[in-house]
């Protein structure tokens, strides 16, 4: 094996281990679920063999990803930078928002927005799931958030975080828009990831 195998199987390994463990499935579950057996999963966690190209077909294939997403190195900038404007655009009627990142932390999937609501609009949204939580920081202007039974005030500089896995309403309460960052945490994968 050369140095460039080594390296996929290494980061095969690290791959494998940390998509199964974000899928909560056991080595025994994903022999189940791809076809493959479970003393090969072992070997190719344990970096002990270089696997067939059918082998990482059905791993792809249970995880959703690429095979070059189970054999390349997740190596990520020291520094990830999102600039205003960019992000995926969530906007609506009642904002304009943006995701400006979504990550698996451990088993939850993490995502930052960055949203202005519109003055004199007001929206419900609906339960994202078991687990699922919403934390609320207001830069600029006045804004009612919460889960429709139990809403709060807030203004700039305020936080508030609440459970959103049952409908929540965000009401702009001020004469101007409110600007506001949300991070929105839901467990994997329960998590849908759009």
């Amino acid at each position: 094996m050369d140095e460039s195998d080594r390296d996929h199987v290494a980061a095969l390994a690290v791959n494998l281990r940390r998509l199964r463990e974000a899928h909560h499935l056991s080595l025994g579950q994903l022999a189940e679920r791809s076809g493959i057996a479970k003393a090969t999963l072992i070997k190719i966690e344990r970096e002990r063999t270089n696997p067939t190209l059918d082998t990482l077909a059905a791993l792809a294939g249970v995880f959703s990803v690429e095979i070059g997403d189970l054999i390349t190195n997740v190596r990520g900038p020291q520094v990830e930078v999102v600039r205003a404007g960019d992000g995926l655009d969530v906007s609506d009627d009642a904002g304009i928002g943006r995701i400006l990142k979504r990550h698996l932390a451990g088993s939850t999937l993490v995502e930052i927005h960055d949203t202005r609501f519109k003055a004199g609009r007001s929206e419900i949204s609906i339960s994202h799931g078991a687990g699922a939580r919403e934390h609320v920081l207001v830069r600029k202007g006045r804004i009612r958030v919460g889960p429709v039974d139990a809403q709060v005030d807030l203004g700039p500089g305020d936080y508030a975080t609440y459970a959103a896995d049952r409908p929540h309403r965000w009401t702009v309460t001020g004469r101007s828009d409110a600007l506001v960052w949300i991070v929105h945490t839901s467990p994997w994968p329960a998590a849908a990831v759009v």
